[in-house]
């Protein structure tokens, strides 16, 4: 094969991988890691899983040390936009060149082994880190724990922040079961925190980490008072409190003073530092639109609660889903938001559920909508939606993605 000089045929290559499926064991990023001369040693790794609030206490954690002064880096999945969004060091975006030099030098190993556009990416990430020298990274789980490609980090802490059924052929159908595979991530004396888990959830990781002779860190009792946090929603109230107890484990062990300007500071610029979207993010004022990434029945209820904190009159909502999803707890949730009318719809993406099939799932179909892509839903919505109205588009990260694509072209 030959070497890549185009960056967009690079990301077209590496997003073919995507055939081959999601792999879940730790075989092939082990021989890939061999290969490399194992980069993920030469840093210190904070490690975060969850069903939900991974990505906020990634992007608070990453931004609190970057304004502690150290050089982190930050690797987070899905993309919304751009595909270089999922590896930062210090806010800035991966390098268009390095993820060409990278995959030209690693073809003959791919075409060997075929692994998985997450297993490559993964070690992407951890290869970048090291050369550059970070100090920190921000390491997100893909899926799981016990066997995410990202499982074979030696982490200082590791993070669990929220447990709800997701990824059932995978991680099992039982909130037990899922519990220990995200448990997986504990190592031998490290440092585990949680968040906001069921009692049920918390019995099962203290007991890992006994055996594992992992510190157990129960984040509820942080205290956050008179910190600001410029994302919408009582539940990240939860997720600040795991990202300060984390924060306050690392600068112990950095000998460091627990500063709190710089925890401020961090919070403050937690986009910019963390390229942070798509969480109930206000996009435009008037009409106003709101874009959010929830893709599972315990974020549409968060999503619900959120809502109550805005002013409209009619909502009107954008909605898609992928198929290995709970679509039926998922459009519970959607039915309660009382919306002038939904749209169902499915982005570009393999695993897309179709509209039709979302549809089955409505008892009454008098408010609802298909259409086939984002493009026709934004066009067919925009016309009947007014000024004190709000539009919502919610689901997947790709359907957010899609929407955002067509709506910067308009």
């Amino acid at each position: 094969m030959k070497k890549f000089t185009s960056y967009n045929k690079c990301i077209d290559y590496l997003f073919s991988l995507e055939r081959v499926g999601i792999k879940y064991d730790l075989k092939n990023i082990n021989l890939i890691l061999d290969k490399l001369g194992r980069p993920e040693k030469s840093f210190k790794a904070i490690h975060i899983a969850g069903t939900n609030g991974k990505g906020s206490v990634s992007a608070m954690t990453n931004s609190i040390l970057i304004e502690s002064g150290f050089k982190t880096g930050l690797y987070t999945s899905p993309h919304i936009l751009d595909f270089r969004e999922r590896i930062l060091i210090d806010g800035k975006l991966i390098s268009k060149k390095f993820i060409v030099d990278f995959t030209n030098k690693l073809i003959p190993l791919i075409q060997k082994i075929k692994p998985s556009f997450f297993e490559v990416t993964t070690a992407l990430a951890f290869e970048y880190f090291r050369q550059k020298q970070v100090k920190f990274a921000v390491i997100e789980t893909g899926l799981g724990g016990r066997l995410d490609s990202t499982n074979v980090l030696n982490p200082i802490i590791e993070i669990i922040t929220s447990i709800s059924i997701d990824h059932t052929n995978f991680l099992g159908s039982t909130i037990e079961k899922i519990t220990k595979e995200k448990a997986g991530i504990i190592k031998k004396n490290s440092v585990c925190i949680i968040g906001n888990v069921s009692a049920t959830s918390k019995k099962i990781i203290k007991q890992v980490c006994k055996k594992q002779n992992a510190k157990f860190i129960d984040s509820d009792k942080t205290k956050i008072s008179n910190l600001t946090l410029p994302l919408i929603g009582a539940y990240q109230q939860n997720n600040l409190r795991t990202a300060v107890a984390a924060l306050k484990e690392i600068l112990k062990k950095e000998k460091l003073p627990h500063i709190k300007k710089n925890i401020k500071r961090g919070l403050k610029n937690i986009v910019s530092n963390s390229n942070f979207h798509g969480r109930f993010e206000l996009i435009n004022k008037n009409p106003k639109i709101i874009i959010d990434v929830s893709h599972n029945e315990q974020s549409l209820k968060n999503l619900s609660d959120n809502l109550k904190q805005v002013q409209y009159k009619n909502l009107y909502v954008i909605f898609g889903l992928m198929k290995d999803k709970q679509i039926a707890q998922c459009i519970s949730q959607i039915k309660k938001l009382k919306a002038e009318k939904i749209i169902l719809t499915k982005p570009e993406y393999k695993r897309a559920a179709e509209p039709e099939e979302l549809a089955e799932f409505f008892n009454s179909t008098k408010n609802i909508i298909t259409k086939p892509d984002l493009k026709e839903s934004y066009n067919f919505i925009k016309t009947a939606f007014k000024k004190d109205d709000l539009l919502l588009i919610t689901g997947s990260f790709f359907v957010v993605s899609d929407f955002l694509k067509t709506y910067k072209k308009q």
